[in-house]
């Protein structure tokens, strides 16, 4: 079909119960997109936009499996498809539209938080993997921008990292920002035609993130489906480390000195360990001048060891950092000096409203030791608690308490006054610990619930009805005082 580009906006009617349909798109006779889409131009459910700007005025072909009737209803429109929802999240990011998973190109720079995401812009599932972007300076209040990576010949895009490349090793010139992302050949049909498989790609923003133009291939394909790369600088061998999940459980670690031309100086295997690696030091709490570095992986197993530039050497067995499975592939935020903060994509479910999926937020992280050695502990980020106001209090009145959420997201604290075994619930959510002596605090929104106990030992998250704000939270501990209510205000 060919189509005038008259407006920017090409609306795509989507029903997640259609079947997927290929769709390639060509401008002067040169292929510049393909997507995977639901269309269903009958009963959409939702409409998605292809931003067709640069074609305007132009002609272009669209072809593929859908049936050219089915092509020609549809529109350009000028602006894009109402993305609001009465149900979204109002304290944890969400994508405007779509599917998002993986955070990736976490990169602090100029007194601006990046996060880039992996995006499907035309469903509420996975696929069509592009970074999607947002940017904040608090990491609380994020604003939406423009796709940042799009699939090409090369494959879609999966997930990778970001790096202000500070004193210009690279030749891109000082404070470039550099993105590391894997190109995933063989996962759409213009990389399978070009006989492509999954390498490492460089892109580089000279604007301060806002476009990223991509350069090309800094590691060829090894084996699998080698994707996630993460870098950082190690000061005490004098050179950039990357870290890359290679198949299976098995990893390999990467020196440079000019952040282009890598070399493999380890690889190893993990057990239950895969994709999404990340390697970071942390002090050991209360020991002052004794660090211990980090080895961290998609489903948030970890384990604690050494690192001499070279490659990792494990301490510990392997670790589970999450109390329950709804966080996945969390990435630590690159160019933060005095702190680790991680953030961790929530895999919900929920897509009435057009978009699924949602990020934590975000946590610093150290490391303490305990009764069972040291462990990872997690504590939500100084800014929003900073932000918090506290609203009230709700005694315990015979080992219980019942506080109302009055439709607006709220954070609970229940104070303790020694040894006791709590339990909350949210909903149909039970949030239980045998016992505990320390605060139990509860981040409830729309959809969603995080829980932090025991100082952060002990982390996880639910998705929950998304109406869940119009309910009470019930608490339970034999030897609780008071629960505080705190507002967060953005």
């Amino acid at each position: 079909m060919k189509l005038r580009v008259t407006q920017r906006y090409l609306w795509l009617p989507v029903h997640k119960d259609a079947k997927a349909q290929k769709l390639h798109f060509y401008a002067d006779g040169e292929k510049f997109n393909e997507l995977d889409v639901k269309l269903d131009v009958s009963h959409p459910a939702h409409f998605f936009a292809l931003d067709l700007g640069r074609f305007l005025g132009q002609e272009i072909e669209i072809t593929g499996d859908a049936a050219e009737d089915v092509l020609g209803q549809l529109t350009c429109h000028e602006d894009r498809p109402d993305t609001s929802c009465p149900n979204r999240p109002l304290l944890h990011f969400t994508a405007e539209t779509g599917w998002i998973n993986d955070p990736n190109g976490l990169v602090y720079a100029d007194g601006v938080y990046h996060l880039y995401y992996q995006w499907n812009p035309y469903g509420t599932e996975w696929g069509n993997m592009h970074w999607g972007h947002a940017v904040s300076r608090d990491l609380i209040t994020w604003e939406h921008r423009p796709v940042a990576l799009a699939p090409d010949e090369f494959g879609t895009v999966y997930s990778g990292c970001g790096w202000q490349d500070r004193e210009g090793v690279a030749g891109f010139g000082k404070d470039a920002l550099l993105f590391y992302y894997t190109a995933a050949g063989g996962s759409n049909q213009w990389s399978i035609d070009q006989g492509n498989k999954h390498t490492q790609r460089l892109a580089v923003s000279m604007d301060g993130g806002e476009t990223l133009q991509k350069v090309g291939t800094v590691i060829d394909h090894i084996k699998g489906e080698n994707r996630d790369p993460k870098v950082f600088w190690h000061a005490e061998s004098g050179a950039y480390i990357l870290v890359l999940y290679l198949d299976g459980t098995e990893f390999a670690i990467f020196r440079s000195t000019d952040l282009v031309h890598w070399q493999e100086s380890q690889r190893f295997s993990a057990e239950r360990m895969w994709e999404c690696p990340g390697l970071f030091a942390l002090p050991v709490e209360g020991k002052p001048g004794e660090k211990k570095w980090i080895f961290w992986s998609a489903d948030g197993y970890y384990r604690i060891g050494d690192f001499d530039g070279y490659g990792f050497h494990a301490e510990t067995e392997v670790l589970a950092g999450y109390d329950t499975k709804l966080g996945y592939a969390a990435q630590t935020f690159a160019g933060v000096e005095d702190r680790v903060i991680s953030m961790t994509w929530l895999r919900t479910q929920q897509d009435a409203g057009g978009f699924r999926g949602m990020m934590a937020i975000p946590t610093e992280l150290s490391l303490k030791d305990g009764p069972d050695g040291l462990r990872l502990c997690f504590c939500p980020v100084r800014e929003f608690r900073e932000r918090l106001t506290k609203v009230g209090e709700v005694p315990l009145v015979n080992g219980y308490a019942e506080v109302p959420l009055a439709s607006e997201p709220m954070v609970i604290e229940l104070e303790v006054t020694g040894e006791t075994p709590v339990l909350i619930r949210v909903g149909n959510t039970r949030i239980h610990r045998e016992s505990t002596d320390k605060p139990v605090r509860v981040i409830i929104d729309r959809g969603i619930v995080e829980y932090f106990i025991d100082d952060g030992r002990i982390y996880g998250a639910f998705e929950v009805e998304e109406d869940i704000l119009t309910t009470e939270v019930h608490v339970e501990a034999e030897c609780g005082s008071v629960v505080q209510c705190f507002r967060c205000n953005k």
